[in-house]
C-alpha cells in the first residue's frame, strides 16, 4: 500500500499539536518549542494539501478569477456583448460601450483589429465617452459583413 501524502488525514494530528503547544506553555521551554514546531509544520503540509481550495476561496474574497474561469479565447468577448448602436448611417456607426472607458489600454489593439478588416476606413476610439467610430466602404464589404450592417441599422434608435 502506497502512503498518499496529500490525502493523509491531518485533522487529528493537527488538534494534537495545538493541544500538545498549548498544554506545554508551562512544562519546559524545549516541549513546548517541539510541539510548536510539530503544529507550524503540520499547519503548513494541511495548506498545501488544500492549496486550490484556499486559492479560490481567496479569489472569491477578493474578486479575482481562479485560471478555470478566466476568458482566454476571446479578450474582447465581454466588450462587445456590451455595445449598444449610438447612431447609424451606411458607410458609418458608432458604437458605444462602459468598458470601453474603463479599459483604455484596449484602445489601441481594438482600433487596429477593426482597420484590418476589408473595406474598413478608419475606426476611432474614445475612451472618455466609451464610444467607438467605425467608418467604412459599404462597397467594399463582404457579404457577412453586409449583414451585419443590415442588423445595424435595425438596432439604430435613429437614422439621420
Amino acid at each position: 500500500m502506497q502512503c498518499d501524502l496529500k490525502n493523509l488525514p491531518l485533522g487529528l494530528p493537527l488538534t494534537v499539536a495545538s493541544l500538545g503547544t498549548i498544554a506545554t506553555l508551562k512544562a519546559g521551554k524545549n516541549l513546548h518549542a517541539g510541539f510548536g514546531i510539530a503544529w507550524a509544520a503540520l499547519t503548513f503540509f494541511h495548506g498545501w494539501q488544500h492549496h486550490k481550495k484556499m486559492k479560490a476561496d481567496a479569489c472569491r474574497l477578493f474578486g479575482c478569477k481562479p485560471k478555470g474561469e478566466e476568458k482566454s479565447a476571446e479578450p474582447f468577448r465581454e466588450l462587445v456583448d456590451s455595445f449598444q448602436v449610438d447612431a447609424y448611417v451606411p458607410g458609418r456607426v458608432r458604437l458605444r460601450s462602459s468598458l470601453l472607458a474603463a479599459n483604455p489600454h484596449w484602445q489601441q489593439p481594438l482600433e487596429d483589429y477593426i482597420q484590418s478588416f476589408t473595406g474598413v476606413k478608419s475606426a476611432c476610439i474614445n475612451t472618455v465617452t466609451g464610444s467607438l467610430l467605425i467608418t467604412y466602404d459599404r462597397d467594399k464589404l463582404k457579404p457577412r459583413l453586409m449583414d451585419l450592417e443590415q442588423r445595424l441599422a435595425e438596432l439604430a434608435p435613429t437614422q439621420l
